[in-house]
């Protein structure tokens, strides 16, 4: 049986990155939606439904592939924290995020455009942050520009810098770089994708 095109719905190249990993053929498509933060909605909630987004609206614009969507979003003292993308943003939430307990949590919507079908998981990572001196901080965003990163946190290079104590309840590192290989790879398997 011929295997479905598949559609990274991401312009991440952290994403496309991982999804390389995988060894199988896929398209970039960047979805465009509004990734906005709904009223008094939680993180967990907020990831999930803006991966349904992005895999929603390009199986949509695409016909008879898997759509894969992910997203992902950190909170501290339920404070949301997106990507800075400012330098003094970025300081501001590594300086909140000081000697306190961040979660970072990555949504995973995988869709058949043809049938509807999908599967939706969350993969979930506590993580304790050191506590920084404002030197660490400015040489941190300086070096590595996490502007892009939730929180200003860039997990392959701040592994060593910043992390105190880490609570990886998915085994598999890769959702907190930005898509869960072990879920996809078990959802993929589900469509007859890989």
């Amino acid at each position: 049986m011929k295997k479905k095109k598949i559609i990274l719905a991401s312009s991440s190249r952290f994403r496309a990155s991982l999804m390389g990993t995988l060894n199988v053929d896929f398209t970039c498509i960047s979805p465009n939606i509004d990734e906005s933060r709904l009223p008094n909605e939680k993180p967990k909630d907020m990831a999930l439904r803006l991966s349904e987004q992005k895999a929603i609206k390009i199986s949509n614009e695409n016909n008879d592939c898997i759509v894969i969507g992910s997203d992902a979003c950190a909170s501290c003292d339920d404070t949301i924290l997106g990507k800075p993308l400012k330098r003094d943003v970025a300081i501001k939430y590594l300086e909140y995020i000081s000697n306190k307990k961040i979660i970072f949590h990555t949504g995973l919507y995988v869709i058949n455009s043809s049938t509807k079908e999908y599967k939706a998981g969350i993969a979930e990572y506590i993580i304790k942050i050191k506590k920084l001196r404002k030197e660490d901080i400015y040489n941190y965003v300086d070096t590595h520009k996490p502007f892009h990163s939730s929180a200003g946190f860039r997990y392959e290079v701040a592994k060593d810098i910043l992390i105190q104590e880490f609570t990886d309840n998915e085994n598999d590192i890769s959702g907190l770089i930005g898509l869960p290989l072990k879920k996809l790879t078990f959802f993929l398997q589900h469509f007859n994708a890989i």
